[in-house]
């Protein structure tokens, strides 16, 4: 199988630019005289770290990423049945390779302006932090040094330069994975240090979540405000795995109020804001055993069939990645699994054979000789999966063993 490379590019940072082959529209490194220059404002005076110029990509397959047949997700409107819907037959490279071709994560020591065209005097549409993850939509720019992207709910131009891409981003995509306590009671205290008669120093609402630092077991170690830490219960939490992505202006506006909104609880008395604990969240409909359960996740994945593959995709209505596809599924029914095919592979429920697979369970696959799990889909029965496949084919039904499996999980019972 060819190996695509998406290496790192430096660009305008270290005096290598890249410039685009006649003919054969291929980016290459090569170092230039007069050095291209940054728009001081695009860095924001941050301190960028350039990427080390480690290799080149080629902006056909790039783009071959982005092209081919894709289903019309109106044609499946209405399909219930998995045996009603033809079973793609992809193979290995077709969709595994693929799926992390067009991957970025943003590489910067603070953020840069996504902007509305490949230069730096066009308007600003929103910000990409570090480690926020995007999709490569295309490759623009006079020098083809442009990536427009998508992250989140913003779309635009950023510098290649500013990411790690392609094979890159695939091998350490597992480390960007935040950690986050979301309250599922109705109101939680926020302490000073693990103990319910220390301090208190805020509460969290319903819904509300706050990252995790340190998961001690009984308590969580959180970031409570930028400047302030703290610890909450574990008992009245669950634990979600997710990427971050870039924000649009409004945004952030709104992510600094609700910041400002927690510093403020801080002066509020206790007396005054109860904790509320009784009140516990848990999953709207019920289930009389756990066949009937399996049943509900497959018939609610089944209505997603035809949605777009997005990486790092934060819904299953907007779109999403595969091991985003198995944990948002598993999340509406209440089960807390990991955001990552690794970590899916590693510690979502327990492993089981194939005499023991059952709809509703989950198949990990690699595309590199089982060196790590690269791919997940779920089990619908009859030797089929649901999956998120790539950004060509987005959510489709396969064969369960149209690529080599390296494990079953069985998150359920």
């Amino acid at each position: 199988m060819k190996k695509r490379m998406f290496m790192a590019l430096a660009v305008a940072l270290t005096g290598v630019s890249m410039v685009v082959a006649a003919g054969n529209g291929e980016l290459k490194i090569q170092n230039e005289t007069s050095v291209q220059k940054v728009h001081a404002a695009e860095i924001h005076q941050i301190g960028v770290e350039p990427i080390p110029a480690t290799g080149q990509i080629t902006i056909e397959d790039l783009l071959a990423v982005q092209g081919g047949e894709t289903e019309d997700p109106r044609a499946l409107e209405g399909v219930s049945d998995p045996e009603d819907v033809p079973v793609d037959e992809a193979s290995v490279e077709d969709t595994t390779a693929d799926e992390y071709a067009s991957l970025a994560i943003a590489n910067v020591t603070n953020y840069v302006n996504v902007r509305t065209e490949p230069n730096t005097d066009s308007a600003v549409v929103g910000k990409i932090y570090d480690g926020a993850v995007a999709q490569i939509l295309d490759v623009a720019g006079e020098d083809q040094d442009w990536f427009r992207i998508i992250s989140g709910n913003v779309e635009g131009y950023i510098k290649a330069e500013f990411f790690i891409y392609g094979d890159a981003a695939a091998e350490v995509v597992d480390n960007y994975v935040t950690r986050y306590a979301v309250v599922i009671a109705d109101r939680l205290n926020v302490r000073q240090d693990p103990a319910t008669d220390a301090k208190r120093i805020g509460y969290i609402d319903n819904g509300e979540k706050v990252k995790i630092l340190e998961n001690d077991g009984d308590w969580l170690k959180v970031q409570y405000t930028d400047s302030k830490e703290g610890y909450v219960s574990a008992e009245y939490v669950t634990i979600s795995e997710e990427f971050i992505y870039a924000k649009t202006i409004e945004e952030e506006q709104a992510e600094i109020a609700a910041q400002k909104a927690l510093q403020a609880r801080e002066q509020t008395a206790e007396q005054d804001a109860p904790e509320v604990i009784t009140s516990i969240t848990l999953p709207a409909t019920t289930y009389t055993s756990n066949a009937e359960l399996r049943q509900g996740i497959i018939e609610y994945a089944m209505q997603y069939l035809g949605n777009r593959y997005v990486h790092g995709g934060s819904s299953l209505s907007g779109g999403t990645d595969c091991s985003g596809f198995t944990c948002f599924i598993y999340a509406e029914f209440g089960y807390s699994i990991s955001r990552t095919p690794g970590g899916q592979y590693s510690g979502a429920g327990r492993s089981i054979s194939s005499e023991e697979l059952q709809p509703g369970d989950i198949v990990c696959y690699s595309s590199n000789g089982g060196k790590s799990c690269t791919h997940v889909g779920l089990y619908i029965g009859d030797g089929q999966i649901i999956h998120s496949a790539n950004s060509r084919k987005g959510v489709i039904i396969s064969a369960v063993d149209y690529s080599p499996i390296i494990g079953m999980r069985n998150v359920i019972d």
